[in-house]
């Protein structure tokens, strides 16, 4: 990879919701119209992934990210920060990943791109590790490797 192509990168992690801060809220609802809000996972860590449904890099790397949900049974949070991917697509794509909580525009509450846009995320995919008090312990523009998201889970209070 070109030096140069990682600039625009640093800078746009530099800009998400950083390691140490509180994770900004959300109020979004699954797919049975539950809703969920940061404080729904409270006492738990969580993982949250901001994806598209066109994304090459969400579908090679969904696959093992699931298999680590059903080992760790900690919740896997999947938000398509992609306007287009309407409810059905995001429902259609993750009937292979029934591990996964996508979650979707609520009525009075937040569409997934505001909460995108809270989060500062500036492409996909990008995930959040969170411990059980809703603070930010790492962050992935891209690309992430299921031995790092096993560290960082740990790091979250994995296993309670």
């Amino acid at each position: 990879m070109h030096r140069w192509l990682l600039v625009p990168l640093f800078f746009a992690v530099a800009l998400a919701v950083s390691p140490g801060q509180m994770a900004p809220d959300f109020r979004l609802r699954d797919a049975s119209g539950k809703m969920y809000t940061l404080a729904s996972f409270k006492g738990k860590p969580v993982v949250i992934t901001f994806w598209a449904s066109w994304c090459p890099i969400c579908r090679a790397e969904f696959p093992k990210l699931h298999q680590l949900a059903q080992e760790y049974k900690v919740p896997f949070v999947v938000i398509s920060r992609e306007p287009r991917d309407t409810d059905q697509v995001v429902l259609n794509y993750m009937k292979n990943h029934p591990a996964f909580l996508p979650l979707l525009a609520a009525p009075g509450g937040d569409t997934p791109v505001a909460v995108a846009n809270r989060y500062r995320v500036l492409g996909q995919p990008w995930t959040f590790v969170l411990d059980g008090e809703g603070k930010v312990v790492n962050v992935y523009a891209g690309r992430v490797e299921v031995e790092s998201l096993k560290d960082d889970l740990a790091l979250a209070g994995y296993p309670e």
